[in-house]
């Protein structure tokens, strides 16, 4: 009789001497696409957070009791963002499991020019600092802008600054010109490491990624142009001026190039409702339900 060699998971795993981390589970299901299109899903082992690092608290991440503070942050504000779902991409878990990572297996970290990645960047580099392995970081924006006739296309729209937006045919030949990227240096990783300390020090709640650099920034920082943006709309408006909220949303995302969230622009008309500067009507339930307008 014929047998059937099936490899188990943990042959599987051993074939794969290759990591690579991302920062959005989005992220990851696009680039494990991309892998088994160019035939290399087979020897590199997909990571990825499912957090939302241009938020929130960040102090003492690399113990339970920062991680229990994070996450109670995001569920005062955000409740129906469901933390409980993919707990194996949890904060906890995959911390253990970067430093659970073999010696012998090589990772590249793909970061984009927003400040959720590159918070989550200097966050896993921290988390990886007693490791020995080579540890990659890859741009995927930078090396896009230099795929031929792409200055083309980014002067008549606007630019990507996640992976998650780029063509798929675009991250195949990303993945094969990068493939002999050199290594960050130790003093690379350590400056990355002094970086986190430092964003990760401080009561400021949000973060922005701006001519390369990345700052810490009060909750309120788009407050102001929020609502000078709503003023905005509202004169478009017939009859009471009231502005649909997920229009509201869909222009701030559209014409202000953000990477953040959709539950943070909300939590944000909430608080601008609660101080009086909002007024509201309609159903609370959901963006398109509901209207807002400058008093």
């Amino acid at each position: 009789m014929d047998h059937k060699y099936t490899m188990t998971m943990e042959q599987e795993e051993a074939m794969r001497n290759h990591i690579f981390l991302l920062f959005g589970l989005s992220e990851a299901g696009s680039m494990k696409v991309t892998l088994s299109r160019v035939g290399s899903r087979h020897l590199i082992r997909v990571l990825s957070f499912n957090e939302t690092f241009s938020a929130g608290p960040l102090c003492k991440l690399h113990n339970d009791e920062g991680c229990h503070a994070r996450e109670l942050w995001f569920q005062e504000r955000f409740p129906d963002q469901g933390y409980h779902l993919n707990p194996q991409h949890k904060l906890e878990t995959m911390i253990q499991t970067l430093k659970e990572i073999p010696e012998d297996k090589k990772i590249t970290i793909w970061c984009g020019d927003n400040s959720h990645d590159q918070t989550g960047l200097r966050f896993a580099l921290s988390v990886l600092r007693e490791r020995k392995q080579t540890i990659h970081v890859i741009n995927p924006i930078e090396a896009y802008g230099e795929l031929p006739g792409i200055d083309e296309q980014f002067s008549i729209g606007l630019s990507p600054q996640s992976l998650g937006q780029l063509p798929n045919e675009a991250m195949q030949t990303i993945i094969k010109n990068t493939e002999n990227t050199q290594p960050l240096t130790s003093a690379q990783r350590k400056q990355y490491e002094r970086e986190w300390q430092e964003i990760s020090n401080t009561e400021d709640m949000l973060r922005v990624w701006s001519k390369g650099q990345l700052t810490n920034v009060p909750e309120t920082y788009y407050d102001e142009d929020i609502l000078s943006l709503i003023l905005q709309l509202q004169r478009n408006e017939q009859g009471d001026h009231f502005v649909n909220a997920g229009l509201i949303v869909g222009a701030i995302i559209g014409q202000w190039n953000l990477f953040i969230s959709t539950s943070f622009i909300e939590y944000r008309f909430w608080r601008l409702i609660s101080e009086g500067k909002l007024l509201f009507k309609g159903i609370p339930y959901a963006m398109h339900l509901y209207f807002l307008r400058i008093p």
